[in-house]
């Protein structure tokens, strides 16, 4: 480029000094000097600019599919061991739940001076179960111990969706970094031609000045798209405990597929927990109704008499048998709380099932009216602006078309590439929202920047708050 600009140079000096007069050489000489300064700055700002293609071979020295970075996650956040913690707690409170109640002892003694009648008891008591309290508090706890794999149900759900987001965004930014990329050797090229139009006298330098700013703010938009991409695969490189973003994500085709929702729907992990919560209410009815019961408590003890005059002593076994009078408190309140909220929840199913299927279907709708748009930009608009450009950039170097004329058709092109970014990113959004109405998590959890962070604390918090199931009493 140097030596083609030193030659336009010297040709425009060699046409000033044989074209003017001795008195108007003074003027051809100022006149290409000042050529030769403005030329050289804009060969600086060109030189200036960054190597688009070294900066885009510095991205991605590895593909990861989704398949693979999910499986990186899920054993990086295993190494923890919640769920065993959790299995283990649920295994060990239904052990608790049948036991047996504790036994009591008492001893009493009357009198204790010398010389004087003396009584000594030993009594031992033992409330049985008659009824199948155990059994009952047994049941309570192997319905929590379902709780424990339907929350780790939910929470691989919520983990599956929060790298599908982020693995979403890394897709899209991958995208709208090959827009912007384009659009910058684009504009490189149509500073190029402006150039040469410049030397060539036919456009004013200000032409050239206004191609350069947009050259520039296109470079700004590079390097901002970079900026962009490289945080988003730390993001979803954190999930794996890395922070290295040096790779590239693989996706056959980057529009979401919609094939898994009806898998989903058959599978809505918030209509089991309702299911399991109408299980929970059964069983803690059936608890209720059992310990209402009167379980007798059988006394068995010795009695040790001692009389001073005469001296003698007398041992008797007593036996004794103590029963419960449920007279005034029957749980018939606890009883009536637990049907009420067992018949809220059968409602609360039916009307949760039918509101989500008609959100589903919503998203849905949008989702193919969005592929449509992303079709017509994709397949007809890009490729005829493309066309229009290529012609307007040919019939500017040719002298045909001005300066306008190219900008606007190269901004065309660029809004319409970045519509299609555009388009696909909320497509992405409507999937992700789509598939967590369709798995029963809300779908603001997953989204969320530092989403697993916050799924995780809330897990942990709760493992240590877990409440233990008591024994028959």
């Amino acid at each position: 480029m140097s030596l083609n600009l030193n030659r336009r140079i010297g040709a425009v000096q060699q046409h000033a000094f044989n074209r003017y007069t001795p008195t108007a050489s003074l003027k051809g000489a100022v006149l290409a000097i000042a050529l030769t300064t403005v030329l050289f700055s804009q060969a600086a700002a060109a030189a200036s600019l960054p190597d688009v293609s070294h900066a885009s071979a510095q991205l991605g020295q590895r593909h990861l599919g989704l398949e693979q970075i999910l499986q990186d996650v899920k054993q990086h956040q295993a190494a923890i061991g919640v769920w065993q913690t959790r299995q283990g707690i649920a295994e060990a409170n239904i052990k608790q739940a049948a036991l047996w109640a504790n036994p009591s002892l008492s001893v009493q003694q009357t009198e204790f001076r010398s010389g004087k009648d003396q009584e000594l008891e030993f009594g031992l008591s033992q409330k049985l179960d008659v009824f199948g309290q155990r059994r009952a508090a047994v049941r309570l706890a192997d319905v929590e111990a379902t709780q424990v794999g339907l929350n780790q149900a939910l929470y691989d759900a919520q983990l599956e969706l929060v790298v599908k987001y982020l693995w979403s965004q890394v897709v899209v930014l991958e995208m709208e970094h090959d827009v912007v990329q384009a659009q910058l050797k684009t504009s490189q090229a149509t500073l190029d031609a402006t150039r040469l139009r410049l030397q060539a006298g036919s456009i004013a330098q200000v032409d050239l000045d206004r191609t350069l700013m947009s050259h520039i703010e296109n470079q700004r938009l590079f390097q901002q798209t970079e900026l962009a991409l490289a945080t988003a695969k730390r993001q979803l490189a954190n999930l794996w405990g890395s922070t290295d973003n040096r790779f590239s994500v693989q996706a056959s085709n980057v529009w979401p597929q919609q094939q898994d929702l009806q898998t989903y729907m058959q599978n809505n992990l918030f209509e089991r927990a309702i299911q399991l919560d109408i299980a929970r209410q059964k069983a803690n009815i059936d608890y209720l109704k059992v310990s209402n019961r009167p379980n007798p408590t059988v006394n068995l003890g010795m009695v040790q008499s001692k009389t001073a005059e005469p001296r003698s002593t007398d041992n008797k076994f007593r036996l004794g048998v103590e029963i419960p009078l449920n007279i005034f408190n029957r749980q018939q309140y606890s009883l009536r709380i637990a049907n009420a909220k067992q018949e809220l929840l059968v409602k609360q199913q039916q009307f949760y099932k039918q509101q989500n299927l008609n959100a589903i279907q919503t998203l849905t709708a949008e989702l193919a009216g969005l592929k449509q748009q992303f079709d017509l930009v994709n397949q007809r608009q890009i490729p005829l602006s493309e066309t229009v450009q290529a012609k307007m950039l040919l019939g500017f170097k040719a002298g045909k078309y001005a300066i306008t004329d190219v900008q606007q058709a190269t901004m065309q092109l660029q809004e319409q590439r970045l519509n299609k970014v555009q388009l696909l990113k909320s497509a992405w959004q409507k999937q992700i929202e789509a598939e967590s109405l369709a798995l029963g998590v809300e779908p603001g959890v997953v989204s969320a920047s530092d989403a697993l962070s916050q799924i995780n604390q809330t897990l942990w918090k709760e493992t240590n708050g877990l409440a233990t199931v008591g024994g028959a009493e």
